[in-house]
């Protein structure tokens, strides 16, 4: 359900408390026994609810009067001045409005009252009765005076205004009924339109027992009446104005209690939208409260939400949503900076921080106070406050942590993972969506993201992976997993870790987001430590050993890059006695353990594969000659009597590395086995046999590149060789 401003009508449908008012209000014009003209002001701000309190003060004035005798009833006229589009409609309708009210009553004195307001204001000449206007046949052209015109030859007691209005004023007098004219709306006209219905009010329908009732924003209608003539519009409207009454403020408490109902009712039937209790409690205060200052702003924000809600609700965090809706209603232009400076807030890319590294946060935040209070005076606000922009600048801190810490202001953790979790706007992947509101651009969906994490089997979730895979999503998709990683269960913990072992060798995708990130196998390997520590400790040496067991050709190699990360833990073999940043998850007599199986079963395998038949082969070479060393030497030997297994081999000591182009650097590690001599023979038997261009290429290129440093001194400054080289042997040997 979406709110409109539509002033409700009675005190039933009243949500802020405005019935007491109303009813004082309707009780002050009951009681006000005035014979010449009275006039009531009722003054309040766009929003503030003037037309409802209005209503509800005619419906309590009916209610009143209902058991009065007619004849002592209050006749109430409700014009509306902007439905007419000018200055000649708006003041021939009046007089039609006030005529008909009085013909519609049944009663013959009534009725001649409304005859003589019709006369009256067909023989009017506007310019004899209001000062500095034109006269009325001017205004309704040449079609409007000639009808005009024809009336004014019924009689020569018709051409005079004078008579008509003392006959309308006997009329008048003769009756006991009170009259209540309520003009709302009125600062909805023009300037010259305002003007003109404090002069009618004053001088053109100045009637005995008249009661007018002029709803308006005062100080919009000040502003008016300063533009159309001289002097002070406030003191123009205090001698017109008997009675002011100000609208009293709605209590801050009310306003929050409807806004906290219509959200919920709002939550409540998007279910699917992510809500975070104390996000949502933290944000409420400093984020969405100063903005809403009427029940006219709750209806937009509420609408905004809901609009939003029904495009992209399950990719979002509700009290994130309400936020910036809240801020884009009140400050559209902040709305627009926030979105144009996202490396700013969020962090992603911030280049301004090199920029900004000297400066004090307390400087950073003088910077932005003045950056944002310059924004809206160039767009308008001219009144606009240091409390409006200290207001501003509290929201961006509290809705975006990263800035917030920036310029001192540090309300909440900057904890990516937590804003990845939750879908909240602070998350720079999450960012765009709050704007864009395209569902379609989400890729990875919250859905399938619970599924894989809490509801997937083994089988399930390593298919999930290797589809993200093919789309390029799997490191972002792996970060959704992680981000939910504090709330697995140990049984689901340990699904997660098979799939990723498994799935991992085939993950070579890089962050969408970052490409200097590692590939996401990876990441997958990283996680695995991680979910580790979630199983029992008791169990986690047996569950590793199970793996390991259990484990293919494949997964072998992706737990053998998981063990090396465990013995760095301990500052073991890389690790050089330093202990590295990765969690103890088992016990040094465990890791000694896991050593052993490990071992073996790379043993057994290596009894029906080649350690070369691994896609990274040399971290279980290098945990193999670490745990097994004689059998390893053993082992090695053999398979290199091979020329092709050489080729494989030679890969480890051949680095290349990647700048602004690519370049082969040659190590010394192939001399543990292996002597330049017998390299280059196997180098040259692959080349004639033509085995070597069935190889991979990247084996290619580098078999390539040791020819060239072993027998030509063709390299660069750095000693390397350059790719444009080894592309030129490699097409030379394969013609």
């Amino acid at each position: 359900m979406y709110y409109s401003d539509k002033p409700i009508d009675s005190k039933d449908n009243d949500q802020l408390g405005r019935g007491g008012f109303a009813a004082l209000l309707a009780q002050s014009l009951l009681n006000l026994n005035m014979q010449d003209t009275f006039t009531v002001g009722l003054f309040g701000k766009w929003g503030t609810g003037k037309t409802s309190i209005v209503n509800i003060m005619l419906s309590e004035i009916d209610e009143q009067q209902k058991d009065c005798p007619e004849s002592e009833k209050l006749i109430v006229v409700h014009f509306e001045p902007w439905n007419f589009s000018n200055t000649d409609q708006l003041l021939s309708q009046f007089f039609i409005r006030l005529s008909g009210e009085f013909r519609s009553k049944g009663d013959e004195r009534l009725a001649k009252i409304g005859e003589a307001l019709e006369t009256y204001s067909d023989a009017f000449d506007l310019l004899s009765a209001v000062p500095l206007a034109g006269s009325l046949l001017g205004f309704l052209g040449k079609k409007g005076a000639e009808a005009a015109g024809s009336k004014l030859k019924k009689g020569s007691d018709e051409k005079d205004i004078s008579k008509q209005k003392e006959l309308v004023i006997k009329l008048l007098q003769e009756q006991s009924n009170r009259i209540l004219v309520v003009i709302d709306d009125i600062d909805r006209l023009s300037n010259e339109q305002i003007r003109q219905v404090f002069q009618l009010v004053t001088s053109v329908a100045s009637f005995p027992n008249t009661i007018y009732l002029l709803v308006f924003d005062k100080d919009i209608v000040v502003k008016a009446l300063e533009k159309v003539q001289e002097g002070s519009g406030r003191d123009y409207l205090e001698k017109i104005i008997q009675m002011p009454i100000q609208i009293p403020d709605i209590k801050p408490a009310k306003l929050r209690q409807v806004l906290l109902d219509r959200l919920n009712t709002i939550l409540s039937k998007h279910e699917e939208t992510g809500f975070q209790k104390n996000h949502w409690q933290k944000l409420y205060g400093p984020c969405v409260t100063p903005f809403v200052d009427s029940l006219r702003t709750i209806n937009r924000l509420c609408n905004a939400v809901q609009f939003k809600l029904s495009s992209i609700a399950t990719e979002i965090d509700f009290a994130d949503i309400v936020a910036i809706s809240a801020l884009e209603i009140q400050y559209p232009e902040v709305y627009e900076w926030v979105k144009e400076h996202k490396s700013l807030i969020t962090g992603e890319f911030d280049l301004s921080a090199i920029q900004e590294k000297n400066k004090t946060q307390k400087e950073l935040k003088d910077f932005y106070t003045a950056d944002i209070k310059s924004l809206l005076q160039e767009k308008g606000h001219s009144t606009v406050t240091d409390r409006q922009v200290d207001v501003i600048i509290e929201f961006l801190s509290w809705l975006f942590p990263y800035f917030g810490q920036k310029i001192g202001e540090i309300h909440e953790v900057y904890d990516l993972n937590a804003f990845r979790k939750n879908n909240q706007i602070a998350h720079p992947e999450k960012f765009h969506r709050y704007f864009s509101l395209d569902l379609d651009e989400v890729t990875i969906r919250k859905s399938e993201i619970l599924k894989a994490v809490f509801e997937a089997d083994c089988e399930a979730l390593i298919k999930t992976l290797l589809e993200k895979e093919e789309k390029g999503d799997s490191y972002e998709f792996l970060e959704e997993i992680r981000a939910l990683s504090s709330e697995l269960s140990a049984d689901r913990a340990e699904i997660i870790i098979a799939a990723l072992l498994t799935a991992s060798p085939h993950l070579d995708a890089p962050s969408q987001k970052n490409f200097l990130l590692l590939p996401a196998s990876a990441l997958a390997e990283h996680m695995v430590i991680e979910l580790l520590n979630i199983i029992d400790s008791s169990n986690r040496l047996q569950f590793i050993s199970d793996i390991i067991s259990d484990a293919d050709l494949s997964v072998l190699q992706s737990v053998a890059s998981v063990i090396n990360m465990l013995e760095s833990a301990y500052g073991r073999l890389t690790a050089n006695s330093e202990e590295q940043g990765y969690k103890k998850v088992i016990t040094l007599e465990e890791l000694i353990e896991v050593e052993s199986t490990f071992s073996e079963k790379v043993k057994h395998v290596l009894a029906e594969h080649s350690l070369f038949d691994f896609d990274t082969w040399q971290t279980v070479c290098y945990l193999m000659e670490c745990f097994a060393p004689d059998y390893t030497k053993v082992y090695l030997e053999t398979e290199l009597k091979e020329d092709s297994n050489i080729a494989q081999y030679l890969s480890d000591s051949v680095k290349a590395w990647v700048g602004t182009g690519t370049e082969y650097e040659i190590t010394d590690a192939y001399k543990k086995y292996l002597t330049k001599k017998r390299v280059l023979q196997a180098i040259e038997s692959l080349r004639q046999s033509g085995t070597l261009f069935s190889m991979p290429e990247d084996v290619q290129r580098k078999c390539c590149a040791f020819y060239l440093d072993a027998t030509t001194a063709e390299k660069n400054y750095r000693g390397n060789i350059p790719e444009i080289t080894v592309n030129k042997l490699l097409s030379q040997w394969t013609q």
